[in-house]
């Protein structure tokens, strides 16, 4: 296989660049004013996301799938993993996928039909926010079995995506978006530096 490790700087680019504008994007949103849970909605209105929230989500996610199909493609090449675990990292990607066309459809509706308090908005969030969970942690899982990463790389992704198993929006719960920021940031380094980056042979790696 031909050297690819100008491909891989720019997929850490956009690994890092997406972890910057996730960590910019979750700090706005969590400053505004605390929103509404369940019954205290009925009196208290919802925390809403503005134009720059929605941007900044959007472009983060389409930069974490940019980072998430370069890094299963290196890790199905180097076929380090079994089966199973193949077959989850096809599904990777999905997260990131799945979450922006979820939560776009919903905030239109929301901003379109509903002055921006629409009262489905959670059953639209809930899973977007659960498919990026998913996403993320088999994709970690899968690039922890093939070594394409440091352990520690890996193991960051998922514990980012995890956390987001406590992100609520509407509350000081949705700093909890953070970590999965910071995580991608982390792989992103680690493929724009090139350290030991994988290259399409089987006997190089990352250690």
């Amino acid at each position: 296989m031909p050297h690819s490790g100008p491909f891989v700087r720019w997929c850490g680019l956009a690994a890092m660049l997406g972890g910057a504008l996730w960590v910019i994007g979750t700090l706005i949103h969590a400053s505004k004013p605390r929103g509404c849970v369940a019954q205290e909605c009925a009196f208290r209105p919802m925390r809403e996301s503005d134009a720059l929230d929605g941007i900044l989500m959007l472009l983060s996610l389409l930069l974490f799938a940019a980072g998430a199909m370069w890094l299963v493609f290196l890790a199905r090449r180097l076929g380090r993993f079994g089966k199973r675990a193949a077959r989850g990292s096809l599904s990777a990607p999905s997260g990131p996928i799945t979450t922006p066309a979820l939560l776009v459809i919903s905030g239109l509706i929301q901003a379109l039909f509903f002055g921006g308090d629409f009262p489905l908005m959670p059953y639209f969030v809930i899973p977007g926010v659960l498919a990026l969970v998913l996403g993320f942690v088999l994709l970690g899982i899968a690039i922890l079995a093939a070594r394409v990463l440091p352990r520690w790389a890996a193991l960051l992704l998922i514990v980012g995506a995890l956390a987001m198993l406590g992100f609520n929006e509407q509350t000081a719960r949705a700093l909890m978006a953070v970590p999965l920021g910071v995580a991608w940031a982390a792989v992103g380094y680690v493929l724009w530096s090139e350290v030991g980056a994988p290259t399409g042979d089987t006997s190089t790696r990352v250690r």
